[in-house]
């Protein structure tokens, strides 16, 4: 299935997503997600250190969003850690949030929004 007519859920739908208080996506970003319901898009100069948003990615189903999400990344030599700021559009709760470091496990750990906004302080990030 090609992805909704027109990038209805590329940029066009920033407004929406300033709405709803969603990190928009930039207009310069790049995706290579032709035939997909899951459409992922990132800068065209990716950093390989320091902190950074290097992703967005929306799911659609049936022709409707059902997810939108924005990844974050720290990399200090050979070491990472992840943050994934996500809105899911069916779900009574919306927002989650999920923090990856491998040196203290080996998945995703849901936080909360203050443990979220704390660690992009952190990393000298903030949300948006």
């Amino acid at each position: 299935m090609m992805f909704p007519p027109g990038d209805k859920y590329g940029v066009a739908f920033n407004v929406e997503r300033e709405r709803i208080g969603i990190a928009v996506l930039p207009d310069h970003w790049l995706t290579n997600d032709k035939l997909s319901e899951t459409k992922m898009w990132y800068p065209a100069n990716r950093p390989d250190s320091g902190s950074f948003r290097s992703s967005k990615i929306v799911v659609v189903k049936d022709g409707s969003i059902v997810y939108d999400g924005d990844t974050y990344l720290r990399i200090v030599g050979d070491k990472y850690e992840k943050l994934t700021i996500g809105y899911r559009y069916n779900d009574t709760v919306g927002w989650e949030y999920k923090y990856y470091n491998p040196l203290i496990g080996t998945e995703e750990n849901n936080v909360t929004k203050h443990s979220t906004d704390s660690i992009l302080n952190n990393w000298g990030l903030k949300y948006k």
